[in-house]
């Protein structure tokens, strides 16, 4: 049971910025919580579950939304009935053609629409998975005036439920999905006015990333990055650091909050290589990154007024196997850390909050199923 003194301290931009450090304890807060599994019937079809349900999303009604790459097609799931509800088919070209890549990112809003994203650009559909409009950021001239020379913003990010704004992120080194970004891309899908933010901690994940040059090729390889959308508040967590930055779209402010515990370190302490010359080295400074801890994305509960992540420790063990260790940590909305609750295991692949219970999918002898944590607090 943690208690923050708050330290505040204001940065000049967009407005105004500050940072917060927590520490200390807080408060009497209990916490137990129980664990369930549930299976998914398919009906009969083929789930596609090699990528863990990444880029999947839950509607407001609670049915979740899967992109089945090999079948090509968006698939339905009623959490309730705990089976498959729906398919809606696609094709790779065509007026509707969602492009031979696929679908990295689902988004839904309230009038129906999806919005996809891809490696080319974004797609608006409607539910029967008709093509409305397709926008590349690249290709678009009003963007590019108001975003600069030498900068690049990722196809994949939030759209509002009323399908107005974009939320994503950009980045001066290139277009590389959830692993780089020096900021906050805001964008009125409407008018195309853009709103870029600068955000320390995003930056920060370059310190932690592996460079492999080989004659002048070079691959990177880094911990990703998580964007939460909560009423006026954006949430970016990291993998590589134990703090989240918060942009509040109404105040115009970026406020930073970082965490070190018992259980968890402020970051990653780093002990490997970041640039190598061989693939030899650079499998070898990804082995050895992959023990150190890598801090979760956030999840937010409305019926309990919560916030939740689950980080990682890893142990190698004798035989040469990992021992993940997984950490629960709680804070309140106002992202004081409450609590932190070991033995959470692998908690790898698509997880969320429905009915204030967490679900984590789990690939049950190549069946869908989720692990449902249902937690009970007292504060």
């Amino acid at each position: 049971m943690n208690k923050h003194f708050l330290i505040l301290l204001l940065l000049a931009f967009a407005g105004c910025s500050t940072e917060r450090k927590n520490d200390g304890k807080i408060g009497n807060f209990q916490f137990s919580y129980e664990l369930d599994t549930i299976h998914i019937d398919s009906k009969g079809e083929f789930f596609f579950l090699n990528n863990g349900l990444s880029g999947s999303t839950l509607s407001q009604s609670g049915e979740l939304y899967i992109f089945n790459r090999p079948q090509l097609r968006l698939e339905i799931i009623d959490l309730d009935k705990k089976q498959l509800k729906d398919t809606v088919k696609f094709e790779v070209e065509g007026p509707n053609g969602i492009g031979a890549l696929g679908i990295n990112m689902i988004n839904l809003t309230e009038s129906g629409d999806f919005y996809f994203s891809s490696f080319t650009g974004l797609r608006q559909m409607d539910a029967s998975g008709n093509l409305k409009r397709f926008i590349n950021w690249d290709n678009e001239e009003r963007i590019q005036d108001q975003l600069g020379t030498g900068k690049l913003i990722s196809f994949d990010g939030i759209i509002s439920r009323d399908g107005s704004k974009f939320y994503g992120t950009y980045s001066a080194e290139g277009r590389g999905g959830s692993s780089m970004a020096d900021g906050l891309a805001i964008i009125d899908l409407k008018s195309l006015e853009l709103k870029s933010i600068e955000v320390p901690k995003l930056s920060a994940l370059k310190e932690f990333k592996i460079e492999l040059d080989i004659d002048g090729m070079k691959t990177t390889s880094g911990d990703s990055y998580d964007l939460l959308l909560n009423d006026s508040k954006l949430i970016i967590s990291q993998g590589s650091i134990n703090g989240i930055s918060v942009y509040d779209l109404v105040k115009d402010t970026l406020v930073t909050y970082d965490y070190q515990t018992e259980l968890l370190p402020a970051a990653k302490p780093g002990n490997f290589q970041r640039k190598v010359a061989t693939m030899e080295a650079f499998q070898e400074a990804s082995t050895q990154r992959s023990k150190e801890p890598l801090f979760g994305d956030f999840m937010y509960d409305p019926e309990n007024n919560l916030y939740y992540r689950i980080s990682f420790l890893k142990d190698l063990n004798p035989d040469g196997n990992i021992d993940w260790k997984g950490v629960l940590s709680i804070f309140d909305e106002e992202f004081n850390l409450l609590h932190e609750e070991e033995g959470m295991g692998r908690y790898l692949g698509r997880k969320f909050i429905r009915d204030g219970k967490i679900y984590r999918f789990i690939n049950i002898e190549d069946e869908m199923a989720f692990e449902v944590l249902t937690p009970t607090v007292n504060r």
